[in-house]
Protein backbone atom coordinates (compact mmCIF):
# COMPACT_ATOMS: atom_id res chain seq x y z
CA UNK A 1 0.00 0.00 0.00
CA UNK A 2 2.53 2.36 0.50
CA UNK A 3 4.41 1.87 -2.84
CA UNK A 4 1.23 2.70 -4.43
CA UNK A 5 0.73 6.00 -2.37
CA UNK A 6 4.97 6.70 -3.25
CA UNK A 7 3.70 6.22 -7.31
CA UNK A 8 0.31 8.12 -6.87
CA UNK A 9 2.12 11.13 -5.04
CA UNK A 10 4.55 11.27 -7.70
CA UNK A 11 2.74 11.31 -10.62
CA UNK A 12 0.68 14.07 -9.04
CA UNK A 13 4.05 15.83 -8.57
CA UNK A 14 4.50 15.72 -12.67
CA UNK A 15 0.91 17.14 -13.56
CA UNK A 16 0.80 20.14 -15.96
CA UNK A 17 -0.33 23.15 -14.09
CA UNK A 18 -3.80 24.31 -14.05
CA UNK A 19 -4.60 27.35 -16.37
CA UNK A 20 -5.49 29.49 -13.80
CA UNK A 21 -2.06 28.53 -12.60
CA UNK A 22 -0.41 29.37 -15.75
CA UNK A 23 -2.82 32.85 -16.22
CA UNK A 24 -2.10 34.37 -12.84
CA UNK A 25 1.91 33.79 -13.39
CA UNK A 26 2.41 34.77 -16.86
CA UNK A 27 0.33 37.71 -17.89
CA UNK A 28 0.35 37.88 -21.83
CA UNK A 29 2.52 40.42 -23.04
CA UNK A 30 0.90 41.22 -26.51
CA UNK A 31 -3.12 40.65 -27.61
CA UNK A 32 -5.68 41.46 -29.23
CA UNK A 33 -9.73 42.64 -27.79
CA UNK A 34 -12.78 42.15 -29.69
CA UNK A 35 -16.08 43.39 -27.21
CA UNK A 36 -18.87 46.07 -26.01
CA UNK A 37 -17.34 49.19 -24.01
CA UNK A 38 -19.90 51.45 -21.99
CA UNK A 39 -18.76 54.70 -21.09
CA UNK A 40 -20.57 56.96 -18.46
CA UNK A 41 -18.66 60.37 -17.86
CA UNK A 42 -20.72 62.99 -15.99
CA UNK A 43 -24.69 63.34 -17.47
CA UNK A 44 -22.97 62.11 -20.68
CA UNK A 45 -22.09 58.40 -22.19
CA UNK A 46 -21.23 56.39 -24.96
CA UNK A 47 -22.02 52.78 -25.74
CA UNK A 48 -20.39 50.31 -28.51
CA UNK A 49 -17.86 48.32 -29.92
CA UNK A 50 -14.22 48.39 -29.66
CA UNK A 51 -11.07 46.33 -30.93
CA UNK A 52 -7.79 47.00 -29.30
CA UNK A 53 -4.84 45.06 -30.56
CA UNK A 54 -1.88 45.86 -28.18
CA UNK A 55 1.58 45.52 -29.04
CA UNK A 56 4.79 45.51 -26.99
CA UNK A 57 5.70 49.06 -27.94
CA UNK A 58 2.09 50.18 -29.95
CA UNK A 59 -1.47 50.15 -29.55
CA UNK A 60 -4.56 50.61 -32.07
CA UNK A 61 -7.72 50.63 -30.79
CA UNK A 62 -10.99 51.61 -32.67
CA UNK A 63 -14.24 52.48 -31.02
CA UNK A 64 -17.57 51.89 -33.37
CA UNK A 65 -20.62 53.06 -32.73
CA UNK A 66 -23.00 50.12 -31.62
CA UNK A 67 -24.15 49.37 -35.21
CA UNK A 68 -20.53 49.23 -36.23
CA UNK A 69 -19.44 52.09 -38.03
CA UNK A 70 -16.36 53.83 -36.54
CA UNK A 71 -16.17 56.70 -34.83
CA UNK A 72 -12.81 57.11 -33.53
CA UNK A 73 -9.12 55.25 -33.71
CA UNK A 74 -6.79 55.64 -31.46
CA UNK A 75 -3.15 54.78 -32.04
CA UNK A 76 0.17 54.87 -30.22
CA UNK A 77 3.77 54.44 -30.38
CA UNK A 78 7.38 55.54 -29.23
CA UNK A 79 6.58 58.81 -31.04
CA UNK A 80 3.40 59.72 -29.10
CA UNK A 81 -0.63 59.40 -29.73
CA UNK A 82 -2.93 59.99 -32.92
CA UNK A 83 -6.53 60.18 -32.71
CA UNK A 84 -8.61 60.39 -35.61
CA UNK A 85 -12.99 61.26 -35.60
CA UNK A 86 -14.82 62.32 -38.58
CA UNK A 87 -13.75 65.98 -37.62
CA UNK A 88 -10.38 65.51 -37.49
CA UNK A 89 -6.91 64.16 -36.65
CA UNK A 90 -5.25 64.41 -33.43
CA UNK A 91 -2.12 64.22 -31.68
CA UNK A 92 -0.36 64.39 -28.52
CA UNK A 93 2.24 62.57 -26.49
CA UNK A 94 -0.25 61.05 -23.36
CA UNK A 95 -3.45 59.45 -24.23
CA UNK A 96 -5.85 60.33 -21.41
CA UNK A 97 -5.11 64.05 -21.74
CA UNK A 98 -5.91 63.54 -25.79
CA UNK A 99 -9.06 61.84 -25.44
CA UNK A 100 -9.97 63.81 -22.65
CA UNK A 101 -9.55 66.60 -25.26
CA UNK A 102 -11.29 65.50 -28.37
CA UNK A 103 -13.54 62.44 -26.88
CA UNK A 104 -14.70 64.17 -23.55
CA UNK A 105 -13.20 61.40 -21.36
CA UNK A 106 -9.72 60.25 -20.30
CA UNK A 107 -8.60 56.70 -21.49
CA UNK A 108 -6.35 55.55 -19.19
CA UNK A 109 -4.22 53.70 -21.66
CA UNK A 110 -0.91 53.49 -19.62
CA UNK A 111 -2.53 51.56 -17.28
CA UNK A 112 -5.14 50.13 -19.17
CA UNK A 113 -3.33 48.14 -20.57
CA UNK A 114 -2.37 46.10 -17.60
CA UNK A 115 -5.48 46.17 -15.88
CA UNK A 116 -7.58 44.44 -18.69
CA UNK A 117 -5.28 41.72 -18.10
CA UNK A 118 -6.03 41.80 -14.21
CA UNK A 119 -2.34 42.87 -13.51
CA UNK A 120 -1.48 45.91 -11.46
CA UNK A 121 1.11 48.36 -14.40
CA UNK A 122 4.06 48.31 -13.06
CA UNK A 123 4.58 52.03 -12.54
CA UNK A 124 2.89 52.73 -8.94
CA UNK A 125 1.47 50.95 -6.05
CA UNK A 126 -1.46 49.14 -5.57
CA UNK A 127 -4.33 47.85 -3.72
CA UNK A 128 -4.97 44.45 -4.72
CA UNK A 129 -8.20 42.36 -3.49
CA UNK A 130 -8.19 38.62 -4.46
CA UNK A 131 -10.63 35.95 -4.49
CA UNK A 132 -10.15 32.38 -3.53
CA UNK A 133 -8.75 30.82 -6.85
CA UNK A 134 -6.15 33.99 -6.83
CA UNK A 135 -8.11 35.94 -9.46
CA UNK A 136 -7.78 39.96 -8.65
CA UNK A 137 -11.32 41.14 -8.03
CA UNK A 138 -10.38 44.37 -7.48
CA UNK A 139 -7.21 46.68 -7.88
CA UNK A 140 -6.78 50.23 -6.51
CA UNK A 141 -4.19 52.09 -8.71
CA UNK A 142 -3.28 56.15 -9.76
CA UNK A 143 -6.36 56.77 -8.92
CA UNK A 144 -8.52 54.45 -10.57
CA UNK A 145 -10.64 51.14 -8.72
CA UNK A 146 -11.11 48.24 -11.59
CA UNK A 147 -13.11 45.48 -10.65
CA UNK A 148 -13.75 42.13 -12.32
CA UNK A 149 -16.59 40.73 -12.25
CA UNK A 150 -15.69 37.70 -14.76
CA UNK A 151 -12.78 35.57 -15.79
CA UNK A 152 -12.84 32.86 -18.18
CA UNK A 153 -10.13 30.50 -19.77
CA UNK A 154 -8.24 31.65 -23.28
CA UNK A 155 -5.89 29.04 -23.71
CA UNK A 156 -3.10 29.04 -21.41
CA UNK A 157 -4.52 32.21 -19.28
CA UNK A 158 -7.44 33.25 -17.25
CA UNK A 159 -8.00 36.42 -18.30
CA UNK A 160 -11.02 38.84 -17.71
CA UNK A 161 -14.18 39.38 -19.13
CA UNK A 162 -15.64 41.91 -17.57
CA UNK A 163 -13.88 45.22 -16.56
CA UNK A 164 -15.51 48.16 -14.75
CA UNK A 165 -12.98 50.99 -14.16
CA UNK A 166 -14.26 54.21 -12.28
CA UNK A 167 -12.17 57.49 -11.38
CA UNK A 168 -14.23 59.78 -10.06
CA UNK A 169 -17.45 60.72 -12.43
CA UNK A 170 -15.85 57.94 -15.27
CA UNK A 171 -16.73 54.62 -15.23
CA UNK A 172 -15.59 52.20 -18.31
CA UNK A 173 -17.21 49.07 -18.71
CA UNK A 174 -15.62 46.70 -21.11
CA UNK A 175 -16.89 42.76 -21.64
CA UNK A 176 -14.41 41.05 -23.56
CA UNK A 177 -16.20 38.95 -26.38
CA UNK A 178 -13.05 37.62 -27.88
CA UNK A 179 -9.26 37.70 -26.75
CA UNK A 180 -6.46 36.71 -29.52
CA UNK A 181 -3.11 35.94 -28.14
CA UNK A 182 0.25 34.76 -29.50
Amino acid sequence: MTVWLVCLLLLGGCAAPTVRQMGAAVPPHTFQLQGRIGVRYGTQGFSGNFNWRHGVQDDEILLLSPLGQAVARIERDPTGVRLDTSDGHYAAQDAAELTQSILGWRLPLDGMQYWVTGQQAPDGAANITRDAAMNVIRLRQQQWEIEYPEYRAEGAYVLPSRVVMRNGTLELKLVVDKWTLP
